[in-house]
């Protein structure tokens, strides 16, 4: 090894969601594999995931910003510091994620004279209209737009006007065999959910565009009809959507029969202990949740949004469904546990499109060989 390609992971926030553990998935990616020498900078606090990287050797700056204060003067200092940090690493990678990082992290990188500047993509932003008018202003200002689904590539090429030959595609990337391995009799424990018992379950941050309470209004008819069915929907439960759900939930009667445990340790545990895997959202770019699943080869019903297609197949790796509409869920739920050779058949198909499409360990070189060519690096120069 003879070099190592300097990278800048800049960030909104450290928090619980798909774009910001698939900054940490990055960073330790890179670190583990010794191609890029990455550094995270959190435009806020980095809390509990900023101490575990710092604690694996990976260099981290929290700027501490608060929420929508990226325009005050203390938002300015910050972005000052962040362009110093730009220009002592003599040309980096500046790699930015989430809309206010994609902003500031531009400019730093800008004013920095970086070596290369990459944003990314990871949503279908149709209910953000200032974002979009934003990007499509500055658009112009870097040197590659990462979409992390060919829809998501569309709906950026369509909505911010942006020039296809900066515009490419890196799937997301998963630890497929952590996902595979989990132990479903563990997680039925925890849950209180016993072995003969059918479970159907959806994963990820509750909240409205996720859509669990669509799947809500699907299962609250089956879990009357089928005495031995629950329902698991897990993620962080705080704010409102959250308490209304557990509301309706406990005036359909059904508070003993849908678990809501809140985030979940050992997600592939709960996975394995699944029946029936749900993604009921009203909107994705791809979801990391959907590939976990497939990974752990639980049977699927997705709504067609954003990448859940493209990942499932068209259908063939796992059953697709209008978003927003219970009855269409209801109907291919009741399909899979009804059918268990169909459910089976399309896990399979799964648990081989996530091998050979959606690895950690390809996203990682993919992006590798982005940073190396946009740099002008030949591949001897770090292999």
């Amino acid at each position: 090894m003879t070099a190592k390609i300097p990278a800048v992971l800049v960030t909104g926030s450290l928090g619980p969601g798909g774009t910001e553990l698939a900054v940490i998935a990055h960073a330790r990616g890179f670190a583990r594999r010794g191609v890029v020498a990455p550094r995270v900078v959190v435009l806020g606090e980095g809390g509990e995931h900023a101490a575990a990287l710092r604690d694996e050797g990976i260099p981290v700056e929290e700027l501490a910003i608060p929420r929508g204060r990226l325009r005050s003067l203390a938002g300015l200092a910050r972005l000052a510091r962040l362009r110093r940090l730009v220009r002592s690493l003599g040309g980096p990678v500046v790699h930015t994620f989430l809309f206010d990082a994609d902003v500031y992290g531009m400019l730093a990188a800008l004013l920095g004279s970086p070596g290369a500047v990459i944003t990314t993509r990871r949503a279908i932003k149709r209910n953000r209209p200032h974002h979009l008018r934003l990007y499509r202003l500055t658009n112009f200002l870097v040197d590659r737009i990462v979409c992390n689904s060919e829809e998501v590539r569309r709906f950026t090429l369509e909505a911010e006007a942006a020039d296809p030959s900066r515009v490419e595609v890196i799937v997301n990337g998963i630890d497929v065999e952590r996902f595979a391995a989990g132990d479903g009799a563990a997680a039925r424990a925890r849950l209180g959910i016993g072995p003969d018992e059918t479970l159907v379950g959806a994963v990820g941050t509750i909240k409205e565009v996720k859509g669990q309470r669509v799947l809500l209004e699907a299962m609250v008819p089956l879990l009357r009809e089928r005495p031995g069915l629950r329902l698991v929907l897990a993620g962080d439960r705080r704010g409102r959507y959250a308490e209304e759900l557990a509301r309706e939930t406990r005036e359909a009667g059904m508070e003993e029969r849908v678990v809501m445990p809140g985030p979940v340790a050992d997600v592939p545990d709960l996975l394995a202990a699944l029946d029936l895997f749900v993604l009921p959202s009203l909107s994705e770019g791809m979801s990391n949740a959907l590939l976990e699943a497939m990974a752990s080869g639980c049977p699927i019903v997705a709504t067609r949004v954003g990448g859940n297609a493209e990942a499932l197949a068209e259908g063939r790796a796992g059953l697709l469904v209008p978003a927003g509409d219970p009855d269409a869920l209801r109907e291919a739920i009741v399909r899979l546990l009804d059918d268990p050779d169909l459910a089976a058949a399309l896990a399979a198909r799964a648990v081989v499109r996530a091998r050979t499409h959606y690895s950690l360990e390809g996203m990682l070189e993919t992006t590798e060989a982005l940073y190396a060519g946009l740099l002008g690096w030949p591949r001897g120069r770090f292999s």
